[in-house]
């Protein structure tokens, strides 16, 4: 828990970097060199909490990672064009709802809640499943019940299209 929250302070902190880029204020050696200090302590973070989640909680790293090595230093940043450094906000508030939401998930874990495990399909513990699953029945269903879905988009779709000309007609738009 300790580790995710560190995380969240951490990835706030980013964003003050993050922010600092897009103005021209005068940078400090000491700013870029606390910068990498934060993605290096993000990273180690990473790391760890990876290690450390229980089954039921997941940290999908990949994005924070690429962010990161996206943001080489905060004169890299300023460097980018305007859109560019939009876009790496946007990222970094994706993690940012990433992470938070982690940290809620350890809160109830804290207070005892255990998240369900999860079967993958076609594992299932009682013969029902396992013969559903060896003889791909339940892939047949889905398509009969996609293909049915479809075949009703397709006729709302014309009924549409038919109730359209016939109001154009009378509304002589054709």
């Amino acid at each position: 828990m300790s580790d995710a929250q560190a995380l969240l302070q951490i990835w706030l902190r980013i964003k003050v970097y993050f922010m600092k880029a897009t103005t021209e204020d005068q940078l400090s050696p000491e700013d870029e060199k606390a910068f990498l200090d934060l993605k290096s302590e993000t990273q180690r973070l990473l790391r760890l909490l990876k290690a450390k989640l229980i089954p039921g909680l997941e940290l999908d790293d990949g994005k924070i990672q690429a962010l990161l090595k996206q943001s080489i230093s905060i004169r890299h940043l300023r460097e980018l064009p305007r859109m560019d450094r939009q876009l790496l906000i946007n990222s970094w508030h994706q993690a940012f709802i990433q992470i938070a939401a982690l940290v809620g998930a350890l809160q109830f874990v804290v207070e005892g809640y255990r998240p369900p495990v999860v079967a993958k399909a076609g594992a299932g513990a009682n013969i029902a499943d396992l013969k559903g699953g060896a003889s791909g029945s339940g892939a047949k269903k889905k398509q009969k019940k996609d293909m049915g879905q479809v075949f009703k988009i397709i006729f709302i779709v014309g009924l549409l299209g038919a109730a359209i000309f016939i109001l154009g007609k009378r509304l002589q738009w054709f």
